[in-house]
């Protein structure tokens, strides 16, 4: 799918309000950084909505903000999802997105399947990420136990081998849910990338908030830049 695909489904998807009904969103913030040099953080913004037609078929659009505090740069991204619901809690699709990083575009893509449920949330992708300068492949693999009282603990683990850079990101995450619907969230975890100039393995911490609409989105925002949280 190319740039040109994506605005074609965007534009037919806002042209015919009557076919697509939302079936959920998410909004997010997060901070995060890393502890031994906690100059090295990212700070995002972003969201996700989803549209379903019929019971089957559904798109998810993406779009997100970040501030890389460690080299002074922002990267935004956008994507868009097409899947289909095998039955009402599970999904397979595609997505395909474009990220932009001081003024260096790079194309992704790829597949993902998800699942949620009232007990527990499990999504995975593989991807490609492509330009004239910049080829590589990703994936990722994430899950959420929802617990008593509004609490979740899950984890998650990205793993990014592009051309100049090959990044390993795993976490363990928490959360909390207040009456009003806004969760509040933390993670503790670790990254592996020689090609950031980090010295083996460096722990991370982050911190922020989402909002769910409805059931929220079915999947997380894609980009590359979300598997290190700081440059």
């Amino acid at each position: 799918m190319n740039r040109l695909s994506l605005l074609a489904l965007v534009a037919a998807l806002s042209a015919s309000p009557a076919a697509a009904q939302m079936t959920g969103a998410t909004l997010d913030f997060g901070h995060s950084f890393f502890t031994e040099d906690s100059d090295i953080s990212k700070t995002s913004l972003g969201g996700s909505a989803e549209f379903g037609f019929g019971t089957s078929f559904a798109l998810q659009g993406d779009l997100g903000y970040s501030r890389l505090h460690g080299v002074h740069e922002n990267a935004t991204a956008a994507a868009l999802h097409g899947m289909v619901y095998v039955n009402p809690e599970t999904a397979i699709g595609a997505f395909y997105g474009i990220e932009d990083l001081a003024g260096d575009s790079v194309d992704f893509y790829g597949f993902e399947v998800g699942q949620k449920s009232d007990l527990f949330d499990v999504e995975a992708y593989v991807g490609r990420a492509d330009n004239s300068g910049l080829t590589g492949s990703m994936v990722g693999l994430e899950g959420r136990v929802l617990m008593a009282n509004g609490f979740g603990v899950g984890g998650k683990v990205n793993h990014l081998d592009v051309e100049g850079l090959d990044t390993t990101r795993f976490g363990l995450t928490g959360d909390y849910t207040l009456p009003n619907g806004l969760a509040l969230t933390a993670e503790i975890g670790g990254v592996n990338a020689d090609d950031l100039g980090l010295d083996g393995t460096e722990p991370y911490v982050g911190i922020g908030a989402r909002f769910d609409f409805g059931r929220g989105a079915m999947f997380s925002r894609r980009s590359l830049s979300a598997v290190a949280p700081g440059l």
